[in-house]
């Protein structure tokens, strides 16, 4: 046993398990649908939560954690006393920040044309170059660099998924025979691949090659080269290569914080209009004139695309931009790389979903992410749905989660010694997003009174408790002799916002307890959960520092808690400036 396995907290107990749950995973058998006899008849409506201030509104929906928050203030009567909604993310564009570097140079636009001269200046001597771009290829973790001062990660293997590695080398070889002839759009991409390779190196804490010395500056030209390329190439119009350059250009700008930013849902926005405008939503096998892996690479980008569409969306409160029923494109195959080429005349069967491919674990988590954008379009939508129609969407979801390939399964980390840690976070971001579909799709039925809809309120919490616990495996792993340890950068901005939402719905559900004439926890299940919470709220406590949300989440966590336990907060301390930045307003 590790370290870091020591000191993980007692087993939580699962304070809703009933006949049909599922110890293994603490998951519910659907109940029946209701046959028509849905009492109250559609879901609980909403208005969701504006934030009105100077620089102007703020929407959140009810299924954001931060309009969760707000509802936990108002119960608890700490509102006043949390900065919730001092959110610079929300207000990006904000004059006084254009040069501070916070929001998508892309979108503010450069300040002159360049010359493709001008553009090659930064590409450095191919001794270096080969070392990033391998290191591109070769890296099998799932996870990508932290940048000063926050932390970010994001599944390389996505990133992969969009390059073709044979066809990118010989392209590579081209280049550096004469650079002149490449189009700014390649050098773009090629720039936008060096920035991620030294995310990497970065969030490795390993040197970088040879006599490249600061990774922060480094990658801020790279990942400027790469937007001048882009803007010299007119990426608003149809070009090879615009849609892989700019869905490449745009990771690099996620990777800037660890918390939501608006501006990459714009720029996303961008990169879906024009995928679109190219195409990329009918299936290539409308066209003859497209060949078998020209086809098959735009599956692969369209693929990516529809799910990160969905999570950045959801992440910074927005609906999603692309509807099911405007593509027709089909799931990419399951191939290795060396399955075809340029020269391909039909591209071979599908390998068998048991068999890890570069596109394996994207084809299992589009299962799970088309019920999922179901979910999100029912949060987004001013349209109440019928309780059959929730329960439906969770038998689907059921079924995609039981449809993972053996591999990609959860398994806990004790039962996972033997096994790479590239697997084993993979099936951690599966299972989360997992859990968050169940939390977003039973919300709104938390408060509900009626006995009906008890088993929303019971699949809702135990997703929220089993968030929180994989959090906490992940956290005690990644300490120093952890099983995670070498991984330990692997949370992202997108599963940072799974952990805030459930963290929010475990506070909603104490507050709303302490409200209830008739108490629906016994002692052993409430002092459970401030357990969890507590766990969670000393692990915000650790990593604070690396996210704004996350501080937010600390001072909710910790006022609350306080409260809770009889024992509030002074008026001393919620004054008190924690890392330097006033959490607590009086």
């Amino acid at each position: 046993m590790s370290l870091a396995q020591k000191q993980k907290p007692d087993q939580f107990v699962d304070f809703n398990a009933g006949p049909d749950a599922n110890a293994a995973t603490g998951s519910y058998d659907t109940p029946p649908s209701t046959n028509g006899r849905d009492v109250h008849g559609r879901s609980p409506q909403d208005t969701g939560t504006l934030v009105v201030k100077d620089e102007g509104t703020s929407y959140f929906d009810s299924a954001n954690w931060r309009a969760i928050l707000e509802e936990v203030s108002k119960i608890n009567g700490v509102k006043d006393y949390i900065g919730v909604y001092d959110d610079d993310s929300d207000h990006e564009g904000a004059e006084e920040d254009v040069d501070g570097d916070t929001s998508p140079a892309l979108l503010l636009g450069m300040s002159r044309p360049i010359s493709k001269d001008e553009l090659l200046v930064d590409i450095p001597p191919r001794s270096i170059a080969d070392r990033l771009v391998a290191r591109f290829f070769k890296t099998t973790e799932p996870s990508l660099s932290r940048y000063l001062p926050l932390q970010v990660s994001v599944h390389i293997l996505i990133v992969t998924v969009a390059v073709h590695g044979p066809t990118f080398q010989r392209e590579y070889e081209q280049f550096w025979k004469n650079p002149q002839d490449m189009s700014f759009t390649w050098i773009a991409y090629l720039y936008a691949i060096f920035a991620l390779s030294v995310s990497h190196y970065h969030r490795s804490e390993e040197p970088l090659p040879l006599n490249m010395v600061d990774p922060i500056s480094i990658w801020k030209t790279f990942r400027k080269r790469s937007a001048q390329g882009l803007m010299q190439s007119n990426y608003l119009t149809p070009g090879r290569y615009k849609p892989e350059a700019l869905f490449l250009y745009s990771l690099t700008e996620f990777y800037r914080s660890q918390d939501a930013q608006a501006g990459v849902s714009y720029l996303f926005g961008i990169l879906i209009r024009l995928t679109m405008r190219m195409g990329y939503h009918r299936d290539p096998n409308h066209y003859p004139s497209l060949s078998p892996w020209e086809g098959e690479m735009r599956r692969r980008l369209w693929a990516l695309v529809c799910q990160l569409d969905i999570l950045i969306s959801f992440q910074v409160g927005l609906p999603r931009t692309i509807q099911p029923w405007q593509y027709d494109t089909e799931q990419p195959s399951n191939l290795h790389d060396t399955d075809f080429d340029e020269a391909t005349m039909e591209l071979p069967p599908s390998r068998p979903d048991s068999e890890r491919t570069a596109c394996a674990y994207t084809r299992s988590k589009s299962r799970i992410m088309k019920v999922f954008g179901q979910i999100v379009d029912l949060a987004f939508s001013r349209e109440q749905a019928s309780y059959d129609e929730i329960l439906s969407i969770d038998r689907r979801l059921q079924e995609a989660h039981d449809q993972l390939p053996h591999f990609l399964q959860y398994q806990p980390i004790g039962q996972c010694i033997a096994d790479p840690t590239e697997l084993i976070m993979r099936r951690y971001t599966l299972e989360l997003l997992y859990q968050k579909s169940r939390v977003v799709l039973h919300r709104r039925y938390m408060a509900e009174p009626h006995s009906k809809y008890s088993y929303s309120r019971s699949v809702c919490l135990i997703a929220a408790r089993e968030t929180l616990r994989h959090h906490s495996d992940v956290y005690n792993e990644s300490l120093p002799g952890g099983q995670l340890y070498a991984e330990r950068f692997f949370m992202s901005s997108l599963q940072n916002t799974d952990f805030m939402l459930s963290a929010m719905i475990l506070c909603l559900e104490i507050s709303q307890e302490n409200e209830r004439e008739n108490a629906l926890m016994g002692p052993q299940e409430r002092g459970d959960l401030l357990c969890l919470l507590e766990t969670t709220y000393r692990i915000f406590k650790e990593t604070r520092h690396r996210s704004v949300d996350t501080q937010r989440g600390y001072a909710a966590l910790k006022i609350m808690l306080g409260r809770v336990k009889g024992s509030p907060a002074s008026s001393d301390e919620q004054n008190k400036q924690i890392d330097g930045e006033l959490l607590f307003q009086s």
